[in-house]
């Protein structure tokens, strides 16, 4: 048993879970610890809305500040994440089985995974975004603003989820939703704007790196295994996996499926990735885990194909692959997502300090 639990605390994603908060982890606890107020104050000169950090500021007051009950938040909004997941496929698929499938692709998703353990707001910014996407396919208005408006208080990259969202208005050719939307998420974002654009002018060179001709032709296995560069000798597994996701992506045009949720999956995917790729070649603001959005259309997009698999065995076969795969993934991952400990190194830098 004490091997078992030592090596799913050291070999697998749990091991996220436990390690010391590294330096935006404890940026977050600085920005959220001193009250709401302080925090929005503190928030106005970061570029992240203050959403999060309010949520954050809350979680600290119900159950304290250990590095486990901090990152509990984030794995509390990854597993209702799962649980919309869950519930939009089975309103897809009208198969609960297809459902489970699903979610358990995106459970075991590398770049969710990873992120479900940060103490930062990328599942929040997952969860939002996953939701305003479904009720934009339902139709339904009022929930659509709610949830929009929700992840644009919690990261400014909502903005390309919307710019993709509209593009789908457009071919479906709903001007007047178009012009409806617009105008209430404007005006609902409107008391963050004023701070949005003094950030804007005062900030400096931003530290985001181009964007090579590495990233660009890997950028869609990048973003679903979460891929950074390291280790260094990946990138043509990274460019693999992104032919697969274009292979099914055609696969799935060429079949002339009739899915107004698979033609939104299909521009959640692309659209925001292209405009960021795009922007980055003026200035550099591609960075994955800003785009992880688009991590849950990729693993809508495998959900269709392998719903749309004729051969059942063929279907069975490909979905155990796919799992087996990830699951090596994650664990091979885990050596290669060791953070800096921040507390260790205030402790180290105090010392030297000391007369």
């Amino acid at each position: 048993m004490n091997a078992i639990i030592t090596f799913l605390f050291n070999h697998t994603p749990l091991f996220y879970w436990t390690q010391s908060l590294w330096r935006d982890e404890a940026f977050s606890v600085w920005i959220a610890q001193d009250g709401i107020m302080e925090a929005i104050r503190r928030t106005s000169g970061d570029y992240n809305p203050p959403l999060y950090y309010l949520l954050l500021n809350l979680w600290m007051k119900l159950f304290g500040r250990t590095e486990i009950v901090l990152r509990g938040m984030s794995v509390c909004i990854f597993i209702i994440f799962l649980i919309a997941v869950y519930k939009i496929s089975l309103h897809i698929f009208h198969s609960p089985s297809h459902a489970r499938i699903t979610t358990l692709i995106m459970a075991l998703n590398p770049m969710l995974l990873y992120f479900a353990f940060e103490l930062r707001m990328y599942s929040l910014l997952v969860l939002f975004s996953c939701l305003s996407m479904y009720f934009l396919y339902a139709k339904r208005w009022r929930w659509y603003i709610v949830f929009t408006t929700l992840g644009m208080y919690t990261q400014p990259f909502m903005a390309f989820v919307i710019a993709g969202q509209m593009f789908y208005l457009l071919i479906q050719k709903q001007f007047k939703q178009i012009m409806v939307n617009s105008a209430i998420l404007a005006l609902l974002y409107l008391p963050w704007i004023r701070i949005l654009i003094i950030q804007f002018k005062s900030s400096g060179p931003m530290w985001m790196y181009p964007v090579d001709q590495n990233t660009f032709f890997s950028v869609l296995g990048n973003v679903f295994m979460g891929y950074e560069g390291t280790p260094g000798n990946l990138w043509n597994l990274m460019k693999l996996i992104s032919i697969f996701i274009i292979s099914i992506s055609s696969w799935l045009i060429v079949k002339k499926l009739h899915s107004p949720f698979l033609r939104l999956t299909l521009i959640w995917t692309y659209i925001p990735l292209l405009l960021v790729l795009f922007i980055s070649q003026v200035k550099p603001i591609y960075v994955h885990r800003y785009v992880i959005f688009a991590s849950a259309g990729e693993v809508f997009l495998i959900s269709f194909w392998l719903y749309h698999l004729k051969s059942q065995t063929f279907k069975k076969i490909a979905v155990t692959i796919i799992i087996c795969l990830l699951v090596l993934a994650n664990i091979f991952a885990v050596s290669f997502h060791q953070k800096v400990a921040i507390r260790k190194s205030f402790t180290q830098i105090g010392a030297i300090l000391q007369p």
